[in-house]
């Protein structure tokens, strides 16, 4: 995936409950910060365009600001939010984001 995608998942697992567990060139795998599954793992699907989205449920609201802030601080791109999305549902509160290969991911509070 490469070392921006890398980069910017390794400054926001820690607050999503999760830990880099292995990574090369083309695979970084996460898993909970206790080891255990779910896991998930960032590759590149090139026959699909290399894109994919990801959402991440976190505890409260404070939890999504905190991740908009490092997200800023990690070079993420087209940030959205963090903000009430009423579109999605009652008390839906996210932040969007791309990383550098234009996949798109949310945090949103559980």
């Amino acid at each position: 995936m490469g070392p921006a995608a890398k980069r910017l998942f390794d400054a926001i697992s820690p607050e999503i409950g999760y830990r880099c567990r292995s990574s090369d060139d083309e695979f970084v795998g996460y898993e909970t910060i206790e080891g255990r599954r779910p896991r998930f793992g960032l590759l590149p699907d090139i026959e699909a365009g290399g894109t994919m989205r990801a959402a991440f449920a976190v505890a409260d609201r404070a939890a999504v600001d905190r991740v908009g802030a490092l997200l800023l601080q990690a070079g993420a791109h087209a940030i959205e939010g963090p903000s009430e999305n009423p579109e999605y549902g009652d008390d839906y509160y996210a932040v969007f984001f791309e990383d550098a290969h234009g996949n798109r991911f949310e945090v949103l509070k559980d």
